[in-house]
């Protein structure tokens, strides 16, 4: 699994702000960006690997 850190903004508009091997590695730079005083909506997403999805497809 590889997990996407999100970004919105006051507008509504979302971001990706990257992709990271571990969850423990995004919630470390989640963790970082809510330190500021602007405050956004950020939140994590867990991705199948591109490999992970290879070989389902492939399974089928």
């Amino acid at each position: 699994m590889a997990w996407q850190l999100w970004r919105q903004d006051d507008n509504g508009n979302r971001f990706l702000v990257g992709e990271f091997a571990s969850k423990t590695i995004a919630e470390s730079r989640l963790a970082d960006l809510t330190r500021s005083h602007h405050k956004q909506t950020y939140w994590i997403d867990e991705i199948a690997d591109s490999a992970e999805i290879c070989s389902e497809a492939g399974a089928r």
